[in-house]
């Protein structure tokens, strides 16, 4: 055994993380010595004995579950407690006598052995074999049972399995989900009835079972496959392979080890290939996804519609997975080792806020994965860990991790890998592992043997050994603060005495608390010394610290007599300080009021900490009951909160009393409504045989917080929005659709109504209310919600498609079909958005589409013609798309013309793709510039492409001037203006082109000439520079402003003489 030595305890958050020290040897006070002497290490009997010593061992815990906390009557509370070094622990039955099934299971087709369960074919093996206690012991030794806790107090889960693989006898097995007290909760049967028909899974397949802090049920096979359950059994998540086989589908990789922790799971492979899964909620930050590893993937549930999660205004579905797989295969190549074990801390304990995974290696090193960048690193901790590990289990805090190594060894060493707090040899009690090994709190860890009991080592290597002999099955869960142990009847907690309560109740106590503790007792007794006790009390000033102690002390007790002694205990310290001052002097019961503004007052500090006290008291003690089963210290309370507490009574079905508990603490009205809402639901599942209406009275009266013969308040209906779509939902669920549908009449928010319908099948009604709202994203979410009902309803895609567009075309409101029709027209396949379109007979907008895809110059030419043909042939199906077919259908012959015109060429330049009918034409012209041999029939082939596709002369002639003149064809530009005395266009396009092509003055005044307009010549003659006709055009007009202009633009002194002289023959 190797300690750390130092004035503090080593797992205190105040303790200081130092470099280790490499020259810790054993230390020679060695727990397991035949001769001990009297060292660090401590026992139950005090001695540094061997803690797995069998028979008659100082030191040896040799009392039962039963009879080992029996304290003679009157005996001291501190008498109860055993102390692990200079730290008490103490063991606090909470239930006996525990019947781990239901009444009326006796005749089902499980034997139920406590907390093992065995299918009736067992009895098959053996029929001769009547003695219970031989076919118990037969079916323990080859079977295991798996027992785990929910955290802060939460259901147990067990799972018994057979040791051997699949086997006849043992084909199928249940887990089942059960308070601390013993009430089924939920039955899982396992395999599931699909894994059934497919003959593929068996019992011996559960590899892990684990609870998340979320009260998530998660359920690990040997092939990776995750199965998730709420606590009513229900599943959360379609199952998932968390190392999934590339390219085969359905099946995963096996599992060598697997991790339940408080955020997921994590699982390790044979072939050292690991993942990690992290579960989510609507209560956590959208924005986690943003910082996640880009490889990600997520695992949505059956009814999320869209996978869209995180970003910017987007929110996490209401319960979803997010699976990291990380490289540890090719890390593990790269250095040439194996993996042993998994272990995960959770995002809340590192400072990246992203889970970390921990893989030990077959060289005694640690790996660490970070799940966001999924970066792996080896920390080099081969000079600290003596052989492999085996296991490993992080403290509460985060801040030590527990390795149980191949040697036997119990290692405690911060995560940092900075400080080792202890090595710890177990290998004289046993060699092989641990079944179990977790925390009992933050300050020890336990570990569990069979037939060996509970082993408890503290920060020093002081330990503990509690045997439980004759318990038979034994389980350890762990707690923030505690350990729960439960066994086949009873269940307990291991839990370091609180300080407030070892510093009050410890023999010979002087502190405060405790004197004002005696005080109370004495005055209870009727003896006069409880006065002076009390009143020195209050000389020495330390009263109200006294009340104070008594009032932590109180809420820490799970005994109620002892809660109300010291309860009363500080209430009487409390009206002492009233009446043991002067009228003049003397303050309010608690201490001075504190003043806030405007006058008012409030209680003292020590008085409302005294009422919130009490509060909380009566609601651990009203969960802790058996008929609840909720063991929850008041660690565990503040942790989860108020509300926590009643979300966690209604997923217990304990709705009735999560109701009185959010009015009794006087919770945010939206709590306090969820759980009356909650309540409704159960009333209205369990009163089957009222009517409708009655049904949705009684649930309208629990709601509204109401009594049948007093007449009802006037509530507004926003204090209740949303609780009638609560009930609604699972008075659908219970069979009692009259009563959702009454019950939603009266709902008045949109947001809640609407999934409300959707659950009850009422799609078109939610489509109505949702468009009423003008709430676009709940329309969506409606359309989608029903073509998922749809292509479920029917393994017929074709009929399900069918009925779904039938429904949103003719009983959905227009908003609806405009918002699908939005969506559907962002995906690649236009067959969805067009059979929309056509069957609610919109041919123009279905035409369209198609004609719209045709012209992406993605697609080759003749997809292009396919899609245009298909085009044609919808615009043909409506009366009023006659032209859309003409134009589509000339557009269809274009294409087939342009295809001909470049393969009769051989040239791409001719007629390109997706050019109009002016383009096509230009290109044909202009391709005639550079093919003399083919001019004439080029120039033919435009010809003729003008009168098909009936181009107007205009635009021919426009077309043919501009692609001559640009390509230098001025004897056709020639021939063209000499084919007509009268060109549609006139001449005043040819003079242009002449002039732009820098021709000579001949064939610039060939043109200008032509021109009958005198504007129009005297235009073109000052744009051809020409200014001695410019002024003879412009006198002939007798336009002095135009000479003047000429005068002004031209740079030549003869001109402007010119000008002078036109001038004043004007004048």
């Amino acid at each position: 055994m190797t300690n750390v030595m130092s004035a503090t305890n080593p797992f205190d958050d105040n303790f200081d993380s130092g470099p280790v020290d490499s020259t810790l040897r054993v230390n020679n006070n060695n727990p397991f010595d035949d001769d001990p002497s009297p060292g660090v290490g401590g026992g139950v009997g005090g001695g540094a004995i061997n803690p797995f010593a069998s028979t008659d061992s100082a030191g040896e815990d040799t009392t039962t579950l039963d009879d080992d906390l029996d304290v003679p009557s009157g005996a001291p509370v501190e008498a109860s407690w055993q102390y692990l070094g200079d730290l008490p622990y103490r063991r606090v039955p909470v239930y006996n006598n525990v019947r781990w099934c239901d009444e009326g299971q006796e005749n089902s087709d499980v034997l139920n052995y406590g907390l093992s369960a065995f299918p009736r074919s067992a009895l098959q093996r053996h029929p001769e074999m009547l003695n219970p206690t031989e076919l118990r012991e037969l079916l323990s030794s080859s079977t295991i049972t798996k027992v785990v806790g929910c955290p802060y107090g939460g259901p147990v889960a067990s799972v018994t399995l057979p040791i051997v693989g699949q086997t006849s006898w043992f084909s199928q097995t249940e887990i089942r989900i059960m308070t601390s007290a013993g009430r089924q909760l939920a039955r899982i049967d396992f395999p599931l009835q699909d894994m059934l028909d497919r003959g593929k899974y068996s019992p011996s397949d559960i590899m892990e079972v684990g609870f998340t802090d979320r009260t998530t049920l998660v359920i690990l096979l040997r092939d990776s496959l995750c199965l998730t359950y709420d606590l009513s059994g229900e599943p959360l998540l379609p199952p998932f392979h968390l190392i999934p086989k590339t390219g085969a589908e359905g099946q995963g990789f096996e599992l060598k080890h697997a991790a339940v922790f408080e955020g997921g799971a994590a699982a390790l492979s044979i072939a050292k290939q690991s993942a990690l899964v992290e579960f989510l909620d609507e209560h956590d930050d959208p924005s986690y996804f943003t910082t996640a590893h880009a490889g990600a993937r997520k695992i949505l549930p059956d009814t999320q519609i869209s996978d869209s999660l995180g970003g910017k205004g987007d929110l996490i579905a209401s319960f979803c997975g997010l699976v990291t797989a990380l490289p540890t295969a090719a890390f593990a190549s790269e250095y040439f080792y194996s993996y042993s074990s998994i272990a995960v801390l959770p995002r809340t304990r590192t400072a990246s806020r992203h889970p970390e995974v921990f893989l030990s290696t077959s060289d005694n090193s640690v790996v660490v994965a970070n799940a966001a960048t999924a970066e792996l690193k080896d920390l080099d901790c081969r000079s600290q860990i003596s052989s492999p590990i085996v296991e490993m289990t992080f403290a509460p805090n985060g801040r030590f991790l527990a390795c149980f190594t191949e040697a036997s060894m119990l290692t405690v060493i911060s995560t940092t890998f900075e400080t080792k707090v202890l090595d710890f040899d177990t290998s004289e009690g046993s060699t092989q592992p641990p079944l179990e090994m977790t925390w009992c709190g933050e300050d020890s860890v336990v570990l569990h043997w069979k037939n060996l009991g509970v082993l408890m080592v503290g920060p020093y290597g002081d330990w503990l050994r509690f045997p439980y002999e004759n318990q038979g099955n034994l389980y350890l869960i762990p707690e923030m603060d505690c350990c729960r142990v439960v066994t086949d009847v009873a269940v307990e907690l291991l839990q370091r005495v609180p300080p407030a309560t070892a510093l009050l109740l410890r023999i010979g106590s002087i502190e405060p608390a405790a004197m004002l503790l005696d005080a109370t007792d004495a005055f209870e007794n009727g003896s006069p010394a409880s006065d002076e006790a009390a009143r020195s009390i209050t000389k020495s000033g330390m009263l109200m610290e006294a009340i104070e102690g008594c009032i932590d002390a109180a809420v820490r007790e799970f005994d109620i007599t002892t809660q109300q002694r010291l309860l009363r205990a500080a209430s009487y310290g409390m009206h002492f300080a009233f009446k043991d001052g002067s009228k003049e002097t003397r303050s309010i019961m608690g201490g001075k009021f504190e003043e806030v503004q405007d006058g008012m007052t409030l209680p003292s500090p020590i008085t409302t900490k005294f009422v919130a006290t009490a509060r909380k008291l009566r609601v651990l003690n009203a969960v802790r009951n058996p008929s609840v089963g909720f063991i929850m210290t008041s660690s565990q309370y503040d942790a989860i909160t108020p509300t926590g507490v009643v979300a966690r009574l209604i997923a217990t079905n304990r709705s009735a009393l999560a109701a009185s508990v959010s009015k009794y603490l006087s919770l945010p009205k939206a709590v306090q409504l969820f759980a009356r809402a909650s309540k409704a639901a159960a009333f209205v599942a369990e009163k089957n045989h009222l009517s409708d209406s009655d049904a949705a009275q009684g649930a309208m009266q629990i709601v509204h917080e109401t009594i049948p013969s007093q007449p009802s308040k006037s509530v507004s209906s926003s204090v209740i929005r949303g609780g009638y779509a609560t009930v609604a939902m699972a008075a659908n669920k219970a069979g009692r659709p009259g009563v959702a549908n009454l019950l939603l009449m009266l709902e008045t928010s949109v947001a809640d109504k609407v999934p409300a319908l959707i659950s009850t099948g009422s799609y078109a009604d939610a489509i109505a209310v949702a468009t009423s709202a003008s709430d676009a994203d709940l329309v969506f979410h409606t359309i989608m919600a029903y073509q998922k009902h749809c292509y479920m309803s029917t393994q017929d895609t074709g009929r399900a498609n069918q009925a779904f567009m039938g429904t949103v075309t003719t009983k959905f409101t227009k908003e609806a079909f405009h918002t699908l029709r939005r969506y559907m027209s962002t995906l690649p396949d236009v067959k969805e958005v067009l059979n929309l379109q056509l069957r609610a007979q919109k041919f123009t907008d279905a035409g369209v589409t198609m004609a719209r895809r045709a012209l992406d110059k993605r697609k080759d030419m003749r997809e292009r013609l396919s899609v245009l043909a298909e085009s044609s042939r919808v615009f043909g199906m409506g009366k009023e798309t006659a032209f859309h077919k003409a134009c589509t259908d000339d557009y269809l012959e274009l294409l087939k013309d342009q295809e001909v015109l470049r393969t009769k060429y051989s040239s791409p330049d001719v007629a390109p793709e997706s050019s109009s009918v002016a383009a096509t034409i230009s290109s044909v012209l202009r391709y005639a510039a550079i093919n003399e041999r083919e001019k004439h029939r080029l120039l033919t082939d435009a010809d003729k492409i003008a009168k098909k596709f009936r181009v107007p002369d205009k635009l021919l002639w426009h077309t043919k001037v501009k692609a001559f003149a640009e390509t230098g064809q001025w004897g056709n530009l020639r021939t063209l203006g000499d084919s007509r005395a009268k060109p549609p266009i006139g001449f005043k396009p040819f003079a242009r082109a002449a002039i732009r092509g820098n021709q000579s003055s001949n064939e610039k005044m060939r043109y200008i000439e032509r021109v009958s307009d005198p504007e129009e010549r005297y235009g073109l003659f000052c744009e051809a520079l020409m200014w001695k006709r410019a002024l003879e055009e412009a006198f002939k007009m007798k336009d002095e402003h135009r000479i003047m202009n000429v005068k002004a633009s031209c740079n030549s002194p003869e001109y402007q003489m010119m000008a002078d002289q036109l001038l004043a023959r004007l004048a």
